[in-house]
């Protein structure tokens, strides 16, 4: 083990999560809003109109995929430090959400009454390899 993979216990990494822009190639965290209209919701969903959904893509090599800031855990930086040693086969990391948080909607239920509530995992912030 690294000595940037050992640490205290409590003591968290700090999730490297990129942006994608137009010259990004690795995993990255890629904007999109989305618009109910467009999925057919919006004679639900009151408020918001649509929201930031964002989603993962980009590449894991695995010199990224083993590195301790963009793999999704502990787990993964291991086992991408095993598959770069060819110690175990097979199988590739994959660029996924690492961060994810919820989105508030107010919508009408089958009875038509205005329910507030948060669905969890809605928006991606943060994305890195497994």
């Amino acid at each position: 083990m690294t000595k940037a993979m050992m640490r205290e216990p409590g003591q968290r990494v700090a999730k490297r999560s990129l942006r994608c822009d137009q010259t990004s190639n690795l995993c990255c965290r890629k904007d999109y809003y989305v618009d109910f209209r467009d999925i057919g919701w919006n004679d639900w969903i009151i408020k918001p109109e649509g929201y930031q959904i964002n989603y993962c893509m980009g590449q894991c090599p695995p010199h990224v995929a083993s590195s301790p800031g963009m793999a999704s855990s502990s787990h993964t930086a291991v086992l991408n430090l095993l598959r770069a040693h060819n110690v175990q086969p097979g199988g590739q990391s994959c660029c996924v959400p690492t961060h994810r948080r919820p989105l508030s909607i107010l919508y009408f239920d089958r009875n038509s009454n205005i329910v507030k509530t948060d669905i969890p995992d809605m928006i991606v912030d943060a994305c890195g390899c497994s």
